[in-house]
């Protein structure tokens, strides 16, 4: 014989249930408010995952290892552009450590070598040799990855 008192609804599980989605509501709601979260999902839009892999796909075992590198340097670039942005970001919304000037200069300056690296991603994504482009990413890693210099100081 069955026993039919696990099948009883419990009066407290529609409230618990409405309070899990009130939370979900707010972090959802929290994470919005957040002017310093989701940075990677502006970089993925620039620098994917399925276009490293195009890339690597151009020119068949020619070039290999030159491709490799030119991809783990977008890798590089685009993980301290996240980093950084995020940090300067902080700097100014939560320890306000920089002014709004300084900020919206370090903002332009991030915005530019996101542009740069988007076109470079274009360029490499069209079949264009890694050769060509390296030269291009070098100076991207030689500039300041904080952007510091663009708000003339701190």
């Amino acid at each position: 014989m069955a026993d039919h008192r696990a099948v009883r609804s419990s009066p407290s599980l529609p409230l618990l249930a409405l309070a899990l989605s009130g939370c979900a509501g707010t972090n959802a709601r929290a994470t919005e408010a957040d002017p310093c979260a989701d940075f990677e999902v502006e970089v993925e839009k620039t620098w994917s995952a399925s276009l490293k892999a195009k890339v690597m796909q151009h020119g068949g075992e020619i070039e290999v290892e030159r491709r490799t590198a030119v991809v783990n340097k977008m890798d590089r670039i685009s993980e301290d552009w996240v980093r950084m942005r995020t940090s300067v970001c902080k700097d100014h919304f939560v320890r306000e450590l920089i002014s709004k000037p300084d900020y919206a200069a370090r903002v332009r300056c991030f915005d530019d070598r996101l542009d740069r690296q988007r076109t470079l991603a274009e360029t490499l994504s069209s079949g264009a040799s890694p050769a060509g482009i390296e030269s291009s990413l070098d100076e991207l890693l030689a500039q300041p990855a904080s952007c510091e210099s663009a708000g003339g100081g701190q």
